[in-house]
């Protein structure tokens, strides 16, 4: 940019001393120099439209350079816009998860307490059965007895029953001795 400028100041210096020379020139046209003024003429024009040209370039680009500064501003808003947004999305995903995890946590306690409650309830169970099994052995215990005296008493009245048959059949067998000793037949 500073050799630009150099050289348009160097190109306006020697415009307006030629300007100057060849206003001169023009008055004296036979000068022996009039040619070379033509020639410096036509190489100033040259240059001053490379200037312009040059000029242009450089406002194209200062334009070209303010739209991708622009582009940039609106990539940049755009990044902080989506940032933004993203910060609010994980905001909310971690607070969804606290919650969750929260919420698991009740449920977990829940399902314990459930499970020890069960648990409660199947002990208290099994202790009736346990209550219930002493008494079905107490009474298969007593029943055991019972069927012990029952045999006892039935061997022992098998035995009276025996006796008393054989009892019988001898009173029976001496009274028919008897009858038949003394009665006759």
């Amino acid at each position: 940019m500073k050799k630009l400028t150099k050289t348009s100041i160097v190109s306006l210096a020697a415009v307006a001393l030629l300007g100057t020379g060849v206003a001169t020139g023009y008055a004296a046209s036979d000068w022996a120099g009039h040619q070379n003024i033509l020639a410096i003429n036509i190489n100033l024009d040259k240059l001053a439209n490379k200037i312009k040209s040059q000029q242009s370039a450089l406002d194209q680009a200062k334009s070209d350079l303010a739209n991708a500064n622009n582009g940039q501003q609106q990539l940049k808003d755009q990044l902080t816009q989506q940032q933004a947004a993203y910060d609010v999305l994980n905001k909310q995903r971690n607070d969804d998860a606290t919650s969750f995890q929260q919420q698991l946590q009740a449920k977990q306690g829940e399902i314990q307490q459930k499970i020890v409650e069960i648990q409660q309830k199947i002990d208290e169970g099994n202790q009736k059965v346990a209550d219930k099994q002493k008494e079905v052995d107490g009474l298969n215990g007593k029943i055991n007895d019972l069927n012990n005296q029952l045999a006892a008493q039935k061997q022992s009245s098998d035995a009276d029953m025996a006796q008393a048959v054989k009892d019988v059949q001898d009173t029976k067998s001496k009274s028919d001795q008897l009858v038949n000793q003394y009665v006759g037949n």
